[in-house]
């Protein structure tokens, strides 16, 4: 059986970036995968990077528990999505503070440079986006978080071959137009059956 993990970062609670999250992890589920779903908010990570973070890396003290915990969901999955909003052609702050805390060494790679923990895992990083994905590709923008995300993050220094950039796109915040709402839920629908297609 396949398991599915989900992490989202967005403070609402019924934000769009949770049903998004959620929505990938249903259509696994009716495949017959096991989902687990954390909102990384809702549980209160902290994403700074603390000296019991830098002492760690070091190799002066153990990982910190709180991110223990979060490696040990990720040990347990198969497929990982990483949910969020992009704020200024970047990750929010909870999210980049998850992977500097969370993928870090002895976990998400090893300073000898043997197999990380997580090179077998999938990943899809699924960006929820006011733009186009067009526009994304055609302004450069995609190349540079293709980039250092998925070929330098995830590629190069976790050793993940199974890692893609998907989008939720061309997002309006505060428009509930019957056009906006129809868009939305077809977009809905599409992560859904990536979830499903790869369970």
């Amino acid at each position: 059986m396949t398991n599915f993990l989900a992490f989202t970062a967005n403070p609402e609670p019924a934000s769009l970036t949770q049903t998004i999250g959620k929505a990938f992890l249903e259509g696994a589920a009716e495949k017959g995968a096991t989902t687990e779903f954390v909102d990384l908010h809702a549980i209160g990570f902290d994403p700074t990077y603390r000296m019991s973070d830098r002492k760690q890396y070091l190799d002066e003290a153990p990982m910190p528990d709180d991110v223990a915990a979060l490696q040990q969901k990720i040990l347990d999955a198969d497929v990982i999505a990483l949910v969020f909003p992009v704020y200024w052609c970047q990750m929010p702050a909870m999210m980049k503070g998850f992977t500097e805390r969370v993928l870090c060494r002895h976990f998400g790679y090893n300073p000898d440079g043997s197999k990380s923990a997580i090179a077998d895992k999938k990943f899809r990083v699924i960006m929820l986006t006011g733009s186009s994905e067009q526009w994304y590709r055609e302004s450069g923008i995609h190349d540079a978080i293709h980039k250092q995300v998925i070929y330098y993050m995830f590629h190069h220094y976790c050793g993940v071959d199974d890692a893609e950039l998907v989008y939720v796109d061309n997002l309006e915040m505060g428009d509930d137009s019957p056009k906006a709402r129809a868009a939305v839920a077809k977009q809905i629908e599409h992560i859904k059956q990536l979830g499903a297609s790869m369970a």
